[in-house]
């Protein structure tokens, strides 16, 4: 190994060294109240070695966001590389967020305070603007993937879609975070609800799985009724004409089908049609020339034997 080699190894130990102490003193003290010289104490180095890698206070704890958020965003695309099934998968980025918030806990606290919020303002310096804007821009690119993995879950009907997946994906993230923060304190979270804290913000997430997955479900049994229920026309048959009627009665309209042959059977005896009004008048001309016919034939028998033939 080189000397130079050497030396950048080192360098990047003691980096990490540095944030690591710089993790404990602000989840110990906040972000205001915190200073570099308690950072120094705990690293176990000079304040002067501090300057030699970050530029201020806020430039040190903007490191730190950005590396816990490139961990974060690493662990993510190594389970979207997976290929898992949209549910599995989903559930193993929630895992993945969840342990991310207990390893951060007080780093992420300190970004929900309005502390965090005025400190764009004051930012000057051009590694502490530079570091913000990573923070934001990994913050998005981590967001991108959470939604897109929401967005799967939906494009597999595995979720009801009512809201998008840009809103779905915010009300769930926005839903573990304020469940983690209700952890801060175990004791009066059981006090006030009674609850046991263990695990609640897991259940918390199964809760709306559970919840999207159920609305779902209505959702695809309407559309297959629906497309169950939909007529669909012969390839044999113009679409303006009626289908052909079906060769057998279906099994299961044979009661309905022989109460209306029963309906137009007594109908039709009910009132004669003009086929049968037709067919007696036939037969009375018949009759009428029948007997017409007969009358004669007496007659002119009557008149051969009176007046016999020589």
């Amino acid at each position: 190994m080189s000397v130079k080699e050497r030396h950048r190894r080192e360098r990047e130990a003691r980096g990490r060294a540095i944030l690591a102490a710089a993790a404990r003193v602000f989840a110990g003290h906040g972000l205001e109240a915190a200073t570099v010289e308690m950072v120094a104490r705990e690293a176990e180095v000079a304040v002067g070695t501090i300057y030699l890698y970050f530029s201020s206070r806020d430039d040190l704890y903007m490191s730190l966001v950005v590396e816990r958020a490139e961990r974060l965003r690493e662990r993510y695309l190594a389970i979207r590389s997976r290929n898992l099934a949209p549910l599995d998968e989903l559930r193993a980025i929630a895992g993945a967020y969840l342990d991310h918030l207990r390893d951060s806990r007080e780093i992420f606290l300190s970004q929900q305070s309005a502390a965090f919020a005025q400190l764009r303002k004051r930012l000057r310096r051009p590694s502490e603007i530079r570091h913000f804007k990573r923070v934001m821009d990994l913050g998005h690119e981590i967001f991108g993937i959470w939604e897109s993995t929401i967005g799967g879950c939906f494009e597999a009907g595995l979720i009801a879609n009512a809201m998008g997946p840009t809103r779905t994906a915010a009300v769930m993230w926005a839903s573990l975070n304020g469940a983690f923060m209700l952890m801060g304190d175990d004791n009066f979270f059981r006090d006030v609800t009674g609850l046991n804290p263990e695990h609640f913000v897991e259940e918390a997430l199964e809760s709306h799985l559970v919840a999207a997955t159920q609305g779902a479900a209505p959702r695809n049994r309407e559309a297959a009724a629906s497309l169950a229920s939909t007529p669909t026309t012969s390839k044999s048959t113009p679409a303006s004409m009626p289908a052909p009627a079906p060769a057998s009665t279906p099994a299961s309209a044979p009661a309905s089908m022989a109460a209306a042959r029963a309906t137009s059977t007594s109908a039709a005896a009910a009132r004669p049609t003009a086929s049968s009004t037709s067919m007696r008048k036939s037969k009375s001309s018949s009759a009428a020339r029948s007997g017409g016919a007969k009358h004669n034939g007496e007659k002119e028998t009557d008149e051969l034997a009176a007046n016999p033939p020589a």
